[in-house]
């Protein structure tokens, strides 16, 4: 059974006097520009802070528009200011980094948040014990010590099978396929997600190469007869 996993954005406390966020703001319609900016943020949430243009709509930012609920043009402002300043980054042709995301993402697993909300019963019980409590709450305890057991296991099993690639190489595997994945995009994500994908550890970087290519034929409708270069993020008209 796979181990459900949730995700946060940790706000920081000075966000609003960060003066990238005065700027927008101070933006005619900034108000809106900044609720679409912390939107985009929840949503790439579980890809570690990362956004994949899907092809679904004719540009990037219609895409986010239907998928935030936006308006396109207010979308298209929103993401052209966040470019301009660092808030956002061109990776790759059909991939977008929001640095603040990566940054600021916490986790936890199910068995995790379980026994954080166990702690927290815990104390209550102890204001309210009763006679009968005390064995209740030493065998939820046990079950809950017993899951934690269950999951290390599992998870020390997965780290001793898999070593991160280094960026030379995913690079050199990369050169060898001639599959224009930038290698530095795909070892930031990865990283940033702890080398899961999904809810699970990577078992085969190689693979993982592999399902980035074939994505990104279908989303270009590429031929493998077509030469394939590294997207230059400069060159690129963004709404395109």
């Amino acid at each position: 059974m796979e181990e459900k996993r949730y995700y946060w954005l940790r706000l920081q406390n000075d966000f609003f006097e960060s003066l990238r966020i005065k700027k927008l703001r101070k933006l005619a319609g900034g108000d809106t520009y900044t609720i679409i900016y912390l939107k985009m943020q929840l949503k790439c949430l579980i890809d570690g802070g990362f956004w994949y243009y899907k092809g679904i709509e004719d540009s990037f930012a219609e895409e986010v528009a239907l998928d935030i609920d936006e308006d396109v043009e207010n979308v298209k402002v929103t993401i052209q200011y966040l470019l301009s300043c660092g808030l956002m980054e061109a990776t790759d042709e059909c991939s977008y980094k929001m640095p603040y995301v990566t940054n600021n993402t916490g986790s936890e697993t199910a068995v995790a948040q379980r026994v954080r909300n166990f702690r927290s019963r815990q104390k209550a019980l102890q204001c309210n014990a009763t006679v009968t409590e005390p064995k209740q709450v030493g065998n939820v305890e046990k079950e809950i010590e017993k899951d934690i057991e269950i999951y290390k296991e599992k998870d020390k099993r997965e780290s001793r099978n898999f070593v991160p690639p280094t960026l030379s190489e995913v690079k050199a595997y990369c050169q060898e396929r001639n599959n224009g994945i930038n290698p530095q995009s795909f070892i930031d994500f990865y990283s940033s997600k702890g080398w899961f994908v999904g809810k699970n550890k990577m078992k085969d970087w190689k693979a993982a190469v592999r399902t980035w290519e074939q994505r990104r034929k279908e989303e270009r409708g590429e031929d493998d007869r077509v030469q394939k270069t590294e997207w230059d993020p400069k060159t690129h008209n963004f709404f395109e």
